[in-house]
Parts: C-alpha cells; structure tokens; sequence
C-alpha cells in the first residue's frame, strides 16, 4: 500500500482538524460510537505549496481513503512534482492528471482480487461463494475527495464527491468554491446516469469516487445497470482555480458526512457557526472541532464520520491583488466555463515568430483571458 507519504511533510501551522467519528448524538446529546466507516484528512505543506485535504471513505473505505490520500500526496510532490511556476491552467492540468493517476493506480492495486473473484465465481462450493463475498466487500469499498491546493495567491479546488468548500470573506459573507457536488440531486449528474441508460433513482450518492469497484468497473452485474452505455459512478473529478480575494479571512471544508447530514446546507447557518466558534474559542484545532461538534448535533440520526478543516488566511493588500476565478471544472458533461475579471494592466509578452502549435493555442487564451473587459 502507499503509505506514509503523508507523514514526511511538515503540518500546516494555520488550519485545524475537527472529526466526529461515526457518531450518532443520542436525544441526550451524547455521543454513541460506531466505527464503520471512516474519514482520513491532511493539511501539509511543501515550501510554497499548501494541500488541505478531506478523503471520506463509505463502504468501509477507510483503507481505501487512506490510499488515496497517501497517494495523492505522493503524485503531487514526489512523481513529476507539481511547479509553482507553472501557470494557473497548467497546474489544473496536472491537478486533474494526477488524482485520475490515483485512481488507476488504486484500481492496479485491486487487480489480485478482481483476478482471485473471476476465478472463484466458477466454485459453486460453500467455500467459493463465501470467497466471492467476502471479495465483494472488499472491493465495494470507495472514497470521495476534496483536495485544497495554495500556491501563493492561488488557489484551486479538486472535488470528486459530495464534500464541500466555502471561503468566508471579512463580513461573513460566504462564496461556495465547488459548486457541482457529485450526488444524485445535482441535475448535471442526473442527465449524465440517464444519458447511460440508467434510471438516476437507483444510484446513490456519491456519484462520483475512487474505488466502489462494484458500480465503475463491474456494474454489469447489476441488474439496473446491466444494458448501461457506462458505469454509473465515475473518478473524474472537478478542478476549479481561484485567486484569493483580499477580502477572504477563513476557508472551510465539509466532508460529505456533514454535508449528507445537514442535507440542505444553510451557508448563512455555517458563516454563524463559523462567526460564533471564532468569539469562542481561541485555536484553530479547537475551532475545527467544535464545528464539527455543531454540526453533528444537526440531526440524531447519522452514523457517519464528519469531518471539517478551517483554514485561517493571512491578511493580504488588497490594492496589490487581482480576484478572478477560472472553472475548469472537466467532466462527461460539458461544463460552462467562467471568469471574472477587475481591469488590470496586461504584462508584456515578447512572443515574435510564435504564431502556432498546441502552446501557442494555450498561451494565446491565456492572454486574451488576461485582458480587462471593455
């Protein structure tokens, strides 16, 4: 397994950790424990590059989570590293290409099973069909991702999953930074199952994810899903980039546990919350927890981890920064692509006798998007 990545890099010294551990508050607010299932986060950093992330396995899948997570890391920082002096759609290239390099190295790490279950469903003995089963668990198992990445004023957002980012600006104003959460209420998503063939009321939530090899690599075998053109569950995850604003103070991540049980997320309701725990409390770990505390209480019938990462960011001078966002969110459906732009003076590009090529393609969209609106 990759393991340990993770641990070779220093914390980030400005964001907490806050988990409830498939807990369920009784009517008495008390917690009862239940550990089936399991959320694995991160906040590290490697010189000028900060990842913040939320891996939130189901099925079981704490194994696969940590995987990821390890994985990941190792992609980012290790295999061809990413640069900070690439470009912002340069670096959401490789963003993308590494996490789906993730999720085909997990799928190499299951072949021995997948292989062991071809050959034991021709057993019809007690001890193949047991085989089989406990085969079946195994690779069930699956894992969402929300990944935060900083490189100096840039930020991008990786989501393959229901977990959710928000950034809180100076008057609790909140911006939600991935707005196409994979479940089955995201209209995107239901016109992609059905345009499989599928009826979207029999896939559950998360769409989208790493593993689950039941629904993305065998889910012929089940009887819903049997004539798809595709699997119902896909790894292709959403990468947007933002520029920090000036004005932004806090980042915060809801893993799909939150999320799921809070349902319909009340942003105002999280700023509060977020206002609140700021008075209140004095570290960033004990803010982290305390709002998952919060929003565990929500609702007295979850089993499910919940996870939130609050992130403090620095003040920076507003007069010195440029605030735009680019969704180049890429997945089966076609997504609309964003920008919004403040006027700024465009750099100048000595670019005499570069008229053509694929760099060429993408230097000249760059620029043009570099330019003010008129």
């Amino acid at each position: 397994m990759e393991d340990g990545f993770v641990d070779q890099y220093s914390a980030n010294t400005d964001a907490g950790i806050g988990t409830v551990h498939s807990c369920r508050y009784s009517k008495q607010k008390k917690p009862v424990q239940n550990n089936d299932f399991l959320s694995c986060s991160t906040c590290i950093n490697n010189g000028p590059i900060k990842v913040y992330g939320i891996f939130s396995g189901f099925n079981g899948g704490d194994y696969t989570a940590k995987f990821v997570m390890n994985r990941l890391v190792y992609e980012l920082f290790q295999e061809n590293p990413i640069s900070p002096n690439l470009l912002p759609f340069q670096v959401c290239e490789e963003f993308r290409r590494k996490f789906e390099n993730t999720a085909e190295r997990y799928l190499l790490s299951s072949a021995d099973a997948l292989n062991e279950r071809l050959l034991k469903l021709e057993d019809n003995s007690e001890g193949g069909k047991n085989a089989v089963s406990r085969i079946n668990q195994k690779i069930r198992q699956g894992t969402t991702a929300l990944v935060i990445m900083i490189i100096n004023q840039d930020l991008y957002v990786l989501n393959c999953g229901s977990s959710l980012a928000l950034a809180m600006n100076s008057e609790n104003e909140v911006i939600q930074l991935n707005t196409n959460l994979h479940n089955n209420d995201n209209p995107n998503e239901i016109q992609r199952i059905k345009s499989l063939g599928i009826d979207p009321d029999t896939v559950l939530s998360p769409t989208r994810a790493i593993g689950d090899l039941k629904r993305t690599h065998l889910f012929e075998e089940t009887e819903a899903f049997k004539n798809a053109k595709g699997p119902p569950v896909i790894s292709t995850p959403d990468v947007q980039y933002f520029r920090i604003d000036p004005s932004w103070r806090h980042i915060v991540l809801l893993s799909d546990g939150v999320v799921q049980n809070l349902k319909e997320v009340e942003v105002e309701n999280i700023a509060t919350e977020v206002s609140v725990r700021l008075i209140e409390d004095h570290t960033l770990t004990s803010t982290a927890q305390a709002l998952a505390d919060s929003f565990a209480r929500k609702h007295l019938d979850a089993f499910i981890t919940m996870t939130v990462i609050y992130v403090k960011l620095p003040e920076v001078n507003a007069s010195a920064e440029l605030y735009e966002t680019v969704d180049s969110a890429f997945s089966t459906m076609e997504s609309t692509n964003t920008t919004m732009f403040e006027p700024c003076s465009i750099p100048y590009v000595d670019a005499v006798g570069f008229h053509s090529g694929r760099n060429y393609d993408k230097m000249r969209k760059f620029i043009l998007m570099s330019k003010p609106p008129k």
